[in-house]
Parts: structure tokens; sequence; C-alpha cells
């Protein structure tokens, strides 16, 4: 019989800590006793630990607290305030969109850029450093910057994947060739709606759901698929591309849409502008080409995976005409939840500012003390 090994003290430690620092963080402050009695932790294990967080700046000492028992008296503990900061990046068709937040993640700064010409690299890239050099920091270090990229991202290189008729071609490029030179931090880079889909599993709609997939309709068609606590990215990041799914006048789902007149004359990409306004004023064509188009994708994703629930999402996948129109054209033989996300058209940047903190809170307790800001 193979004996199981024990993890090493370091690992051990890291867990520790990083779980503290996660319960305080939710609490807002604390005491050592009271993350004892949560955790479960001994009080020697969370006094050492609270020790190795206050040396490295993740933790502050806030106050007292009486504990209610003669000469006892407790110490509240919170984020330090000079624990860092990450900064979230949103790169798609409508703009650059930048925004700070501290490792509990709350706003810091935010700030947006307009959009750039179609297919205009440099003005890209200059609108990302311009935003960068001006959104807000935090005190302490930078410790993660996270870019959501409205591009399929290779899951082993963290490249943009170049693809044929892609709606946003300015973004075919490497964030960390754009601005590695300006932040001192990792820059981590994924889709867009796979970012959307993050979001929603972690505070949104899909919150507890044992699967769901993520429709985006914008300027371009995606799917965000999560099984279990698992995002599904494919070998090559090019899961959940749904614009590519075979059409019925054109080669592409995708390619149906611009047949029919929802693309842009001056960029291979659905004409977001137009479409929000067709759907305002009732357009009965428009809509159900729409719907149509959505709720194909829709078929394909559930007769592949059979997920618990469906979000739609995207500037006009929020749509309110859209929901209803795309339900009622749905034939499916199984149960089949389709709503709105909750988190709109915030979804994207909001992921990528969960994968920030999440490395930035990971890296902070691996490093250690001795790592203050």
């Amino acid at each position: 019989m193979t004996q199981a090994r024990a993890l090493p003290q370091t690992v051990l430690r890291e867990a520790t800590d990083r779980r503290l620092l996660d319960e305080t963080i939710r609490q807002g402050r604390t005491t050592r006793a009271e993350l004892a009695d949560v955790t479960g932790y001994s009080r020697p294990t969370v006094s050492e630990a609270v020790r190795r967080l206050v040396g490295s700046g993740l933790l502050d000492a806030t106050g007292l607290k009486e504990t209610g028992r003669r000469g006892r008296v407790g110490t509240f503990y919170s984020l330090g305030a000079r624990a860092g900061w990450v900064l979230g990046l949103e790169l798609d068709q409508s703009g650059v969109h930048a925004r700070s937040a501290d490792l509990a993640g709350r706003t810091l700064g935010d700030l947006r850029r307009p959009p750039t010409p179609p297919g205009d690299r440099d003005a890209l890239v200059a609108g990302v450093r311009a935003a960068v050099g001006a959104v807000t920091g935090g005190e302490g270090p930078l410790r993660a910057v996270a870019v959501s990229i409205a591009n399929p991202v290779d899951p082993l290189t963290h490249q943009t994947v170049p693809l044929a008729g892609t709606p946003f071609p300015e973004g075919l490029l490497s964030p960390g060739e754009m601005i590695g030179d300006l932040l001192p931090a990792p820059i981590l880079v994924d889709n867009d709606v796979n970012l959307a889909a993050l979001a929603e599993h972690r505070t949104g709609r899909a919150a507890g759901a044992p699967s769901f997939a993520y429709v985006y309709v914008g300027a371009g068609l995606g799917v965000g698929l999560y099984l279990g606590d698992q995002l599904i990215r494919g070998a090559h990041g090019l899961a959940g591309e749904i614009g590519y799914l075979p059409g019925v006048n054109a080669p592409t789902l995708a390619g149906d849409l611009a047949s029919r007149g929802l693309a842009r004359s001056d960029a291979p990409s659905n004409d977001v502008a137009a479409l929000l306004r067709a759907l305002d004023d009732g357009d009965e064509r428009i809509l159900t080409v729409l719907a149509d188009a959505v709720g194909r994708a829709i078929i394909s994703v559930a007769a592949v995976v059979d997920p618990a629930l469906v979000l739609l999402g995207g500037p006009v996948g929020t749509h309110p005409a859209l929901l209803p129109r795309v339900r009622a054209g749905l034939a499916f033989p199984g149960p089949l939840e389709v709503e709105h996300g909750t988190l709109g058209t915030e979804a994207a940047l909001t992921g990528a500012l969960h994968l920030a903190v999440e490395h930035a809170r990971a890296a902070a307790v691996a490093s250690g003390p001795g790592t203050r800001g």
C-alpha cells in the first residue's frame, strides 16, 4: 500500500496565508480569534500566519476590540493600506477601458478612451499606452495586469490567435509587447468572452451554476463555456468561436448576419450602434435575423454540452428585446434555461479584474515577508 506523501511546508503555509487573507478581505476587518473560529485553524497557526501577512504588508493592525473577558483585548486586522493594486484593461471595437482596483477588488481609478479607426494598430497601441499612463493607481506595488481582448488567445502561449475575418483585426497583437515596458507586473491576457463568463461565474447570474454557457452578441459572436468550475478554452483557445459555425446564406454564422445587412461597411464586424437603434425602434426584420442566429448558436452549444444555464451578454445580447424572441424560437428537446447575464457590458472588464486580483493575492502570499511596496 502506497503511503500518501505530506505536502511541503511551504505549500501548506501559502495555502493557510491565502485562506486567511481572503477571509479578512471578505469580512472587511476581523481578529485572529474570529479567523480561527471561521477557518478551523488553531489559534497558534492563525497568529503565526497573521504575523507573516502583516510583515509583508498584506494586512494592517487597525484597532482594538474588547473581548468581553477581563483584561483581554483583541486586535482588528484589515487589508493593508500598501498591500498593492491591480489593473484591468479591456480592448475591443468600442475603445480602451482601464480600471484599477485594490486587492479587495474595490475600484481606485477608471478611464475610457474612444475607439480608434478600424484596422489601425498603431492608433490602438497609442491609445492603450495613454490609458495605462493616465489611470489612477493605488498605494504599494502594482501586482498584476489583466487584459481582455476581443480575439481568441492561445492558452499556452498567451498570444492572440489570428483568424480569417476577425471582427477586431487591429487587436491581433501582443499586450505584453504593447505595454510591458510601462508596467512592472505580470501581464495576463484572455479573450473578452471568456473573461465575461468568468465574471458571471464569480459574482453574476451563473454563481453556483454547475455549468453554463455565456453567449456574447456584439461586434462579434462568441461563447464562454463553464463545465463545473472549469472554463473551457480548447487546445488552441478557439472554443466558443461560434461566429465560424456554418451559416445558411453564407459560409459562416457571422457571414449570415453580414449578408443580411447587419455588418459595418468599414470593418468586418457587426454594426453595434445600428443594431441597438434597430432594436430600440422595434425593427422586426433585424430582430428576427438576430434571434434566429443566436438561437442556432445556443442549440449547437446545448446539443454538445447540455449546460444548466445559458446567459446572453454583450451590448446587443443584453438588449431587452432580444431575449424573449430567442426563447420563443428555440426548438430543443431538453430543458434549456436562457437568461440575461447580470453584469451587462461591464462583464469582460470585471472578469479581467477578477483574474488580476486572484493572481495578485496568490503571488503576494507566495512571495512572503519582506515584500512591502
